[in-house]
């Protein structure tokens, strides 16, 4: 049976309503999204910090190949809802379908390319300080591939109905998947009951496991239309119009995520070369950042589909408005999560490993870092306007430049000269930065014209 009350109607809510209403369920996603990471790290921390560095040290590449989804995922998001915000339920359909033949297409892709290259790749991130990681993250990473086209095809699932304007769709599919994870988790890595002892591999099968299942479920529930947006199996036959309009938006934004991630790849070889206890640290501290931004992007992604329906509906006046409360929002809210992490950052480096080095470095991480999450956070309220615009070009040039033009040569230098706290020093600065030119792009780009 179809929900009726699932879709928010945006033209008939306040600013501020209509943000908390798509944006609470897109936070609590995110937020168990991130729980993944969370859970397996609580659990690998346990075993060592060598098992724990194992999914630091991956994480960068897993990200390079979920960041080329993630431009097609918004590409969707946008069509679907401009044609929502000018009527046109027939092409929101059509959109949707071609959303998941490419979805389907791309995933499989990836996936193979992804355990070709997973040897050589880890291998060389890892380098001599830190080469007894490797097998771990090379075991994990491929098995963690095994999952990209299920986790491809739920990120789909979501955004055609965020688009649509129903955000808690994603929360309520992540909300079992995360308890399935949670409760796979101990029992495989540490073999209870009937399941072996597997380790880090037991780390790698239940995120897996549990992107099968969500994606698996998602797309079932789309096709059948519980949640009153229904996609036909007709939609999925090829209409190369639509497919080239969703290639020309998603492929900038591909790009834009991936080349990125690539910086990271980049950054966590600078990190490796100092050793498992920093590569430990650093890997916990942007767990929590993670956590503390997935409120941010939940923001940004109610900022998208508003912005999106704003300008498919050519009140522009609404659109402008959408953004400037979402940054000011925005903005308290990390401010004081982020004090927090200021001050009890090495109680929860402690939370996942009790060792003193670590603990002292991931205090110091915390210290720096902190004050300057704001800055950061708020970019993605900006980049995820130009996206609800279908203005993926300019977000891919900000986020390209946030890593490649300032931090990555700012970490190659400062890395040189005050060791792994350059690394940290060359963060805030790039947070601030980035913040500074993506207002830039807001304040006085071309993004208010509809693309439709």
């Amino acid at each position: 049976m179809a929900s009726k009350n699932t879709k928010v109607d945006i033209f008939n809510n306040s600013i501020i309503m209509s943000l908390f209403l798509l944006g609470w369920p897109m936070i609590v996603s995110n937020l168990m999204q991130t729980m993944y990471n969370i859970v397996d790290a609580y659990f690998l921390g346990k075993l060592g910090k060598i098992e724990f560095s194992a999914t630091t040290i991956t994480w960068p590449v897993i990200f390079v190949f979920i960041s080329f989804t993630i431009g097609f995922s918004n590409a969707t998001v946008s069509l679907v809802s401009q044609y929502t915000g000018a009527k046109n339920k027939k092409m929101s359909q059509k959109t949707a379908g071609q959303a998941y033949t490419v979805a389907i297409l791309l995933g499989l892709t990836l996936a193979l390319l992804g355990i070709f290259v997973s040897n050589p790749v880890i291998t060389a991130i890892a380098g001599e300080k830190s080469k007894e990681i490797a097998p771990y993250a090379i075991k994990y990473f491929n098995i963690i591939m095994v999952g990209m086209p299920f986790a491809f095809l739920f990120n789909i699932s979501g955004a055609i109905l965020r688009g649509w304007g129903d955000s808690k769709f994603s929360m309520h599919m992540m909300f079992y998947s995360t308890i399935l994870n949670t409760i796979l988790d101990p029992l495989m890595i540490f073999g209870i009951g009937p399941f072996p002892r597997m380790g880090v591999i037991g780390a790698a099968w239940t995120t897996t496991i549990a992107r099968i299942f969500i994606g698996l479920v998602s797309s079932y529930l789309v096709f059948k239309g519980e949640r009153g947006f229904k996609v036909k199996l007709k939609d999925l036959k090829l209409d190369w119009f639509i497919i080239k309009k969703i290639l020309s938006i998603g492929f900038p934004g591909s790009m834009s995520y991936t080349i990125t991630s690539l910086g990271f790849v980049v950054i966590m070889r600078f990190v490796s070369a100092f050793g498992p206890s920093v590569v430990s640290a650093y890997g916990i501290g942007n767990r929590i950042i993670n956590l503390i931004t997935m409120i941010s992007f939940g923001i940004g992604a109610a900022v998208t589909t508003m912005v999106g329906q704003f300008l498919g509906a050519n009140q522009i006046k609404n659109a402008e408005k959408t953004v400037k409360t979402a940054f000011i929002t925005n903005f308290l809210i990390v401010t004081f999560l982020s004090t927090l992490t200021f001050f009890f950052g090495a109680h929860l480096t402690k939370f996942f490993i009790n060792e003193p080095e670590v603990i002292q470095i991931g205090k110091i991480f915390f210290r720096y870092v902190s004050f300057s999450l704001p800055f950061f956070s708020s970019m993605s309220v900006f980049v995820n306007t130009l996206v609800g615009a279908g203005r993926t070009g300019q977000s891919m040039i900000i986020n390209i430049t946030r890593l490649w033009g300032i931090r990555v040569p700012l970490i190659a230098v400062m890395a040189q000269s005050w060791g792994f706290m350059g690394i940290f020093y060359a963060m805030i600065i790039s947070n601030i930065l980035a913040m500074i030119i993506a207002w830039l792009f807001i304040k006085f780009g071309n993004w208010r014209k509809a693309i439709i």
